[in-house]
């Protein structure tokens, strides 16, 4: 009986550590001006955000092929997953290379 117990509180304290995870979650952006945050993943629930390109998008989960879980300005909704894109790491300059003559 004391096992079970015991092994049943780890359990419960394991959950909890992995319920309080801190980490950000990978950073998007916006494919379009104006994409609709909604409260649940589908088009007939309410809309929670309007999010822009320049808005800084977290992308918590993709939720399925076509919904992600998001977190915008401290709200979490479901944004259409197409309507996303991953920052491009940032283009290293160009060095213009000159020919001999």
């Amino acid at each position: 009986m004391k096992k079970l117990l015991l092994s049943l509180m780890l359990i419960a304290q394991l959950g909890f550590a992995m319920a309080d995870n801190k980490t950000p979650g990978m950073v998007v952006q916006a494919k379009y001006e104006n994409i609709k945050m909604f409260m649940q993943p589908g088009t007939s629930t309410p809309i929670i955000e309007t999010i822009t390109i320049a808005d800084r998008v977290e992308l918590i989960r993709k939720w399925n092929s076509h919904w992600a879980l998001v977190k915008v300005n401290d709200k979490v909704g479901y944004v259409v997953y197409s309507e996303l894109t991953y920052l491009n790491a940032k283009p290293q300059p160009q060095t213009k290379v000159l020919a001999n003559r």
